[in-house]
């Protein structure tokens, strides 16, 4: 069994819970984790999830796959995109990858969804567009929707017993009256378990509660009474989610990025529907306050899992990396090359008189500056992606603003028809520039290069292409 997000709080628990039952490949970017087999058995393959090619290979010989990512974290020093545009890319990637290495199953953990589908969050949006994408791309997808995990470490915990903790007074804003359902991490694992050896759940849809239903206000009294703490309230009438996000993430001393999406989710009521699953673990569920009692419990786990953030944010800034993820309009019928052809003559043309973007007989691109004479990327067709109508890609693999790195940075763009937009991304990419002129400067005429061919290309879905 494979699991993107294998080191993860839902990833870890899974591992160990199921270890005598499973055998689990664990697909990770860290070079530390890269070990082999480790302590519980799980087989640690290298594998960056950006990288198509690399999913595919990771992925070799595996039965089952299990998808626990998202993109909330930045994965690079510098990150321009948001995470929706990232979290689609990376799972076209493994969808297409499971699929091509042969997998017979995927699962994937999403979010409980509201029962309209309506004015979801970007984060619930996100989730469902995954789904979708899993589904259509790869191979027969079972599909897991939970709201909060709670367990020792996992983000939502540590949350909420921050919260607790730290403050003197609550103000309770709107969201905090939104009703929800959790799950202990131990629950959600039995889930995986049963879905994994019945074939009969393959397919389904399940969504996955072990709690009551409460609200988020009901979380915070029910763990300042098992803490012993009496918290005072400040009833709020609105949402307040901007503010709200920062004074969460500064209290709770958790990221922005993580924060966010948690609280936009919680402005939805978010329940469990019935379901077969369901029913298999709700008589053995784990309760809130014995949840609660074990996260305070087990500080070992969870000072764990707060070092491994803290050297993985370590090892991205000392790398020095970017990845720049941006989603734009597709005009109809064009594929991939069609897409590299014109973003080449229409960046000569928009920078007219100062570059221009040349191509040899093998298909190397050069963007060059015209006075002086200097190249300033150079960017070498993968030998993946030639041939696909969805896909081009290139090796960032020269120039004065590129900086040799193994392996090296990529350009690709993915087209998405379905969906009607195609994604531009820049992958790991080493600038050649001091950082602290590269980030002011470079990195935002990337950006602002990319908002123009993204305005071009919805001119000519439009109005069709210039004469």
């Amino acid at each position: 069994m494979a699991v993107a997000g294998a080191s993860g709080f839902v990833g870890s628990r899974l591992r160990a819970d199921l270890a005598g039952i499973h055998r689990w490949i664990g697909l990770t970017r860290t070079a530390k984790e890269n070990r082999g087999a480790g302590e519980d058995g799980t087989e640690w393959r290298s594998c960056d999830l950006f990288s198509l090619p690399q999913v595919e290979e990771a992925l070799r010989g595996a039965d089952q796959a299990v998808y626990l990512v998202h993109s909330m974290l930045p994965s690079s020093r510098l990150v321009q995109g948001n995470f929706a545009d990232m979290d689609l890319l990376l799972a076209d990637n493994f969808a297409r990858g499971a699929r091509a290495a042969g997998v017979r199953h995927v699962i994937y953990l999403g979010g409980l969804l509201p029962s309209g589908r309506e004015n979801l969050s970007p984060h619930l949006a996100s989730r469902l567009e995954v789904e979708n994408v899993l589904r259509q791309s790869g191979p027969p997808l079972t599909v897991l929707r939970a709201g909060l995990v709670i367990g020792p470490g996992g983000s939502s915990t540590r949350m909420l017993i921050n919260l607790v903790r730290r403050l003197p007074m609550m103000i309770l804003p709107r969201w905090t009256r939104s009703r929800t359902q959790s799950i202990d991490a131990r629950d959600a694992a039995r889930a995986f378990g049963e879905v994994l050896a019945d074939e009969s759940l393959w397919g389904g849809t399940y969504d996955l509660a072990g709690h009551p239903v409460m609200t988020y206000r009901e979380m915070i009294l029910r763990t300042s009474a098992l803490m012993g703490r009496k918290v005072p309230e400040i009833p709020y009438p609105f949402h307040s989610i901007k503010l709200s996000r920062l004074w969460v993430s500064l209290i709770s001393g958790m990221s922005a990025q993580l924060v966010n999406p948690l609280l936009e989710s919680l402005t939805h009521p978010l329940e469990a529907s019935p379901n077969p699953l369901l029913d298999r673990i709700a008589a053995r569920a784990v309760p809130f306050d014995q949840s609660i009692r074990d996260a305070l419990d087990d500080r070992r786990e969870t000072a764990e899992r707060d070092g491994l953030r803290k050297r993985k944010r370590r090892a991205i800034r000392s790398a020095r990396r970017v990845r720049s993820v941006q989603r734009l309009p597709l005009p109809p019928g064009w594929n991939a090359g069609r897409v590299e052809e014109v973003y080449g003559t229409w960046l000569t043309r928009a920078f007219r008189g100062l570059l221009r973007v040349d191509r040899d007989g093998d298909g190397v691109l050069r963007f060059r500056l015209r006075w002086p004479s200097a190249t300033l990327l150079e960017l070498t067709p993968t030998p993946f992606s030639l041939s696909a109508e969805r896909r081009r890609a290139f090796y960032i693999s020269g120039g004065f603003l590129h900086r040799r790195v193994d392996p090296p940075g990529r350009l690709e763009f993915r087209l998405f028809p379905e969906l009607g937009c195609l994604v531009a991304a820049i992958h790991d990419y080493a600038p050649g520039l001091p950082w602290w002129i590269y980030a002011p400067s470079q990195a935002r005429v990337h950006l602002w290069v990319m908002a123009a061919f993204g305005r071009y290309l919805s001119r000519i879905g439009r109005e069709g292409e210039p004469e």
